[in-house]
């Protein structure tokens, strides 16, 4: 059992139910009243704050949108009625909502949940999965304390037997990742000092420095280590992201699926000993697995292996790691919407495979194939089943080849269809294949390091510590797979994960989307890398078709330029 950290505040009062832990904190400590839910067994601790603790405030601002569109009052009218007719609006947004399947109305009532001791993957899954939802996570720019990350605790992935046998070598990963943090963070301070001339005397300067540092040695941390976010979206979208959460690959995501759902949607008992009224339990109770995703991916894994030459055709990588360079790529008109969902797919199964590659097979499929796969995909969805969020496929999309620690700031363009075949939410369970094929993809290194002459000494030295510690993971990797074979689920090897390794993200995106993108992210305030990144877009995307040519961005970002470095704006 891991407990919440003492803070030196006092809850206003606790609960214990089963393995869950309840408290609260009172309005005049917290300025609103915060309910917080700990699950005992993996130290996730939830919370959500609420306005008033009398009434489901969400569900009622909710049932009075939804009146709009049968009652002819303005809306001071529309309420009034409800307080005089005594309207419990939970009970008719249920009805609504689940008896009549109009499923808008859980749209207008907005939910939000803060979180602590998660799992970096965690939190890239839900911002991933989010569709009208806003929040933010911890950033290892500005946040001391991933200096100090602990590593997701291996219990929440392995049996107790499994976790007693491994546990010492799995943590000391956590204990390198933050030694090596530590050296090239010294390192570094001194180094970008002197190149930079940096005025440490002035504030600004001296900010502007930490931060640079930090962007370069979170390289080193690691998938799995301890995060936090804040997450609010529609009672619709956490009921969608909950069910599909309980379907994941991934054990610990269905506990976690609980822990939302048990916040969001208390007993009645629980709600009586807390004095606590749910903003809008209605809409988030009898939440089963969505597994419609992972059910085809089964069957389409069954088709492509026996029906097709697919594995035959198209190159898996399972080679060595090996530092790799970030670039982007524009996916032209040729590939079909269609073309890029089913290579999608594909890559959920096997994440090894040959890009371009895979497209070109995927096109050159006989039209009976195509119908074949096309009824694997959509076996089963429908209006009330949607498809999952990274069909949002277009015409337009940027094949980002960057690393996880960039992956994180482009995956909160939510506005943009986002896929990385990564098996969090969708997928099969986690084989020694699956990682073998994740690993293989490799690591890189900060463009201060790579692309700045006077650094080479330091990027020496970085890459060696990265080649390092990829060797030490494989060790791992091959002693586990010699022991266990495929009796073992592999998904915590992903906490092993640097934030230096390299995945891609297919962005789906339109021109709207591209002139915000590239400009948001080119600016001298960002980290460089995902600057040269959003500028390598640009020139793509702007050269793509006339009519975008005006968004072209004229300065490449460079990272030996002092102005740029210390600018942040």
């Amino acid at each position: 059992m891991t407990q919440v950290e003492d803070t030196g505040l006092v809850p206003e009062q606790e609960y214990i139910s089963g393995s869950y832990r309840w408290f609260t904190y009172a309005p005049d400590v917290t300025g609103l009243r915060l309910i917080c839910l700990e699950d005992q067994e993996t130290g996730t601790v939830v919370t959500t704050t609420v306005a008033n603790a009398g009434m489901r405030t969400a569900a009622h601002r909710a049932w009075a949108g939804a009146r709009q569109s049968r009652a002819a009052g303005l809306p001071w009218e529309i309420l009034r009625e409800m307080g005089q007719k005594g309207v419990d609006p939970d009970q008719k947004i249920e009805e609504m909502f689940r008896g009549y399947g109009h499923a808008s109305v859980g749209d207008m009532a907005r939910l939000a949940v803060d979180m602590g001791k998660i799992p970096m993957h965690l939190c890239l899954a839900l911002f991933n999965e989010g569709s009208l939802n806003s929040g933010q996570e911890k950033s290892t720019r500005y946040q001391p304390r991933f200096g100090k990350a602990v590593l997701h605790p291996l219990s929440n992935y392995l049996p107790a037997a499994e976790t007693a046998a491994l546990g010492e070598e799995y943590q000391a990963f956590g204990s390198l990742s933050l030694s090596l943090f530590s050296r090239h963070r010294e390192r570094l301070q001194s180094a970008f000092s002197q190149f930079y001339q940096a005025d440490t005397s002035r504030p600004d300067q001296k900010s502007a420095l930490t931060s640079r540092v930090l962007d370069c040695v979170r390289y080193f941390l690691l998938f799995g280590q301890w995060s936090g976010m804040s997450f609010e979206t529609s009672a619709r979208d956490w009921s969608r992201i909950i069910a599909e959460l309980k379907a994941s690959p991934i054990a610990y995501y269905h506990r976690v699926a609980d822990q939302f759902e048990r916040l969001l949607a208390p007993s009645a008992e629980e709600e009586a000993a807390l004095h606590y009224q749910a903003e809008a339990p209605s809409l988030i109770r009898h939440t089963n697995p969505l597994s419609t995703v992972n059910t085809n991916l089964q069957a389409l894994r069954r088709f492509l292996a026996q029906q097709t030459d697919l594995l035959q055709v198209v190159r898996i990588e399972r080679g060595l790691p090996r530092c790799v360079e970030q670039r982007v790529r524009l996916l032209g008109s040729e590939w079909t919407p269609g073309e890029r969902l089913l290579a999608q797919y594909i890559l959920l199964l096997w994440p090894g495979l040959d890009r371009t590659a895979l497209l070109t097979w995927v096109r050159h499929q006989t039209p009976e194939v195509k119908r074949k796969l096309s009824g694997l995909i959509f076996a089963d969805h429908n209006n009330y089943c949607e498809l999952p969020n990274f069909a949002r496929t277009t015409t337009m999309t940027l094949a980002v080849e960057s690393f996880l620690g960039e992956m994180r700031d482009f995956n909160r363009h939510r506005a943009w269809g986002r896929f990385f075949p990564l098996p969090l939410i969708f997928g099969e369970r986690v084989s020694r294949d699956t990682i073998s094929q994740i690993i293989s993809r490799g690591f890189g290194l900060p463009l201060y390091l790579s692309e700045v002459p006077e650094f080479a000494e330091h990027k020496l030295a970085f890459e060696q510590d990265l080649a390092a510690y990829y060797q030490r993971l494989q060790t791992f990797l091959e002693k586990i797979s010699s022991t266990y074979g495929d009796g073992i689920d592999y998904a915590f090897m992903l906490n092993l994960l640097p934030l230096a390794h390299q995945v891609d993200l297919w962005m789906h995106g339109d021109p709207k989307q591209a002139l915000y993108l590239t400009s948001q992210r080119v600016r001298p305030g960002g980290h460089i890398n995902y600057r040269a990144l959003a500028y390598e877009a640009n020139q793509l995307l702007a050269a793509s078709d006339p009519y975008l040519s005006a968004i072209q961005q004229d300065h490449a970002p460079d990272p030996a330029s002092r102005d740029e470095f210390f600018d942040r704006s």
